[in-house]
C-alpha cells in the first residue's frame, strides 16, 4: 500500500517506520501531488507546508476533494494513525492515470480553418470526460469568437485582469477568458502574464485559441507545450501551415481539419500531419469527435484512452442516438 507523505512534519515519517507491506513517497510541490494521486491510498498533508508549482494549494485541495483517495493532515493522522491506515486499506482500489498538466495552442496563418471550434470542443471534452479543471485563452484582434460561439456575454480578458471581484465565465466545465484587444493592449506586458499564468496554475489543461502571430502572446509563449497549427486541405492553407510550424520548431504539429475523400488525400500526400479530423457538420454541437482526436495525441493512448467509453457501452449510446434521429 503506497502512502503519500507531503508534510515537514517529522513525527509522520517515524509512525510509518517499520509497518508491513507499506511503502511511502515523499512530496513537497502540488504537481508531485498530483501526479502520485493515482498510486496513493493515503495522502497526510499540510497544506501551509506545500510549494505551488506548477499548481495553486487551492487547485489541488479541491482536486483532492473531489478524489476518491482520503487525505489528512499530519496532526489528524498522528491522532489516530492506525484507523487513518486501516481506512486506507479498506478504500483500496484500481486508479485511473491522470493527465498531466499540458498547455496547448491552435495556430494558423489562413483564415476559416475551424481553429476555435476545435480548441472549444477540445477544452469542452476533456471538462466533460475527465472532470478536471480546463481553461480556455484567446488571443484575437477585435471581437471575440467566444461570446458569439456560445451565444452569450462574457468578461473578458482587460476586465478579468484588472477587476479581482470579477470572475471568468465557465461554460461546459470551461472557464473562459476571451480577449478583448482593444483595451487588453493597454496592459502591460508583465500585468497580462501574471494574470494568466495565475489562471493556468489553477487548471490541469490550458488551450489556447491564438491569431497568428499576436502581439501578446509572448506573456504565455513560455508555458506553452504543443502548437498545433491548423489546415484544411486547401493547398494555400496547407503551405501555411508547414512554413509556420517550421517557425515555431520541435513543439510545433500540423493539424489538419475538414478532411474528406480520396481528392483530399491526394493533396497531402508528402505533408507531415499529427492529427486528421474529418469534416464535421455539427462540430459546434461540442459532441466531442473534434477534441478527442486532440486528446489522444496530446496525452497518448495508455492515458487519455482510459478516458473514453469503449466496447459495449459506445456502440449501445449510438444505436440510441440513431434511434432518436
Amino acid at each position: 500500500m503506497k502512502v503519500l507523505v507531503a508534510t515537514k512534519d517529522l513525527a509522520v515519517f517515524d509512525a510509518l517506520q517499520g509497518i508491513d507491506g507499506l511503502e511511502y513517497g515523499e512530496a513537497l510541490f502540488t504537481g508531485q501531488i498530483y501526479e502520485a494521486l493515482p498510486g496513493a491510498r493515503l495522502i497526510i498533508v499540510d497544506f501551509d507546508d506545500l510549494v505551488e508549482h506548477p499548481y495553486s494549494v487551492g487547485m489541488l485541495r479541491g482536486i483532492l476533494s473531489d478524489s476518491d483517495v482520503p487525505f489528512v493532515s499530519s496532526e489528524e493522522f498522528l491522532s489516530e494513525p492506525d484507523a487513518w491506515l486501516m481506512e486506507a486499506r479498506r478504500l483500496g482500489g484500481e486508479a485511473t492515470a491522470l493527465p498531466t498538466k499540458r498547455t496547448i495552442a491552435f495556430v494558423s496563418y489562413s483564415g476559416g480553418v475551424g481553429k476555435t471550434v476545435i480548441a472549444m470542443d477540445t477544452a469542452a471534452h476533456f471538462a466533460r470526460r475527465s472532470e478536471l479543471p480546463v481553461c480556455l485563452l484567446e488571443f484575437t484582434y477585435g471581437e471575440s469568437a467566444f461570446g458569439a460561439l456560445i451565444g452569450s456575454e462574457v468578461p473578458a480578458l482587460f476586465e478579468l485582469a484588472t477587476q479581482p471581484d470579477v470572475d471568468p465565465f465557465v461554460w461546459n466545465g470551461v472557464t473562459l477568458v476571451p480577449m478583448d484587444y482593444d483595451n487588453s493592449r493597454d496592459l502591460s506586458i508583465q500585468l497580462l502574464g501574471k494574470y494568466l499564468k495565475d489562471v493556468m496554475r489553477e487548471h490541469v489543461l490550458t488551450v489556447i485559441d491564438a491569431h497568428w502571430p499576436h502581439a501578446l502572446i509572448g506573456a504565455v509563449r513560455d508555458e506553452i507545450d504543443r502548437w498545433y497549427v491548423v489546415c484544411t486541405p486547401r493547398p494555400d492553407a496547407v503551405d501555411n501551415a508547414e512554413k509556420l510550424a517550421a517557425e515555431l520548431g520541435a513543439k510545433a504539429a500540423i493539424l489538419l481539419n475538414q478532411k474528406g475523400g480520396m481528392v483530399d488525400s491526394l493533396a497531402m500526400q508528402g505533408v507531415e500531419r499529427a492529427v486528421e479530423l474529418a469534416v464535421e457538420k455539427d462540430a459546434d454541437r461540442w459532441s466531442g469527435k473534434l477534441g478527442k482526436k486532440v486528446l489522444l495525441h496530446t496525452y497518448g493512448q495508455g492515458t487519455w484512452g482510459q478516458y473514453e467509453p469503449t466496447g459495449f457501452l459506445t456502440n449501445l449510446r449510438r444505436r440510441f442516438s440513431r434511434s432518436k434521429d
